[in-house]
């Protein structure tokens, strides 16, 4: 993670780094179990000729989980969103700025989105909203799962937020 213990302190640096670890293995797992699912189906269909009939819903909702619970791992390894190139040759003091920028602007779009997630998992929670497939999975479970990967980029966000603020009061890149 590109935050240092000593930016948040040393209990919520280990924490953070271990809950991102542990959301990094859970994502491996969910890639590993999705391709088995789908070797199976295609197993099923081709030697035995009969379809499991849930490998496309269940697919579908790990998908959604590895889009989701993703994001924040990549976000913090400083991964995702960035344009290294560009970033790379503008002088530092400007690059922290926009930096702090861009996470501030990300925060924002993060909040609104996890708000609406928020409501509308509660929503399919409170009238029993079910897929209209053979396992009838209720909607509100993928959908909790975007409201975690959705607060978990909050958390990164505001990480970076606080990481950002303090680089630009200690003078980074004042030459």
């Amino acid at each position: 993670m590109n935050v240092s213990p000593a930016a948040r302190g040393p209990a919520a640096g280990r924490l953070a780094r271990t809950l991102l670890r542990s959301g990094q293995g859970l994502i491996e797992i969910m890639v590993v179990a999705m391709a088995l699912l789908i070797c199976a189906e295609v197993v099923c269909r081709a030697f035995l000729g009969f379809s499991l009939m849930v490998t496309d819903e269940i697919a579908g909702y790990l998908l959604v989980a590895l889009t989701f619970l993703g994001m924040p791992v990549t976000m913090a390894r400083g991964a995702l969103f960035r344009v290294e190139l560009v970033l790379n040759r503008l002088p530092a003091r400007l690059r922290a700025w926009l930096e702090l920028g861009f996470n501030l602007l990300s925060l924002a779009l993060t909040l609104v989105l996890l708000r609406e997630l928020w409501r509308f998992a509660v929503d399919s929670w409170q009238r029993g909203v079910r897929a209209p497939t053979v396992l009838a999975t209720p909607l509100y479970l993928p959908q909790a799962v975007m409201v975690l990967g959705m607060a978990a980029l909050a958390g990164v966000l505001v990480v970076q937020v606080v990481r950002d603020v303090r680089r630009i009061r200690a003078g980074a890149g004042d030459e």
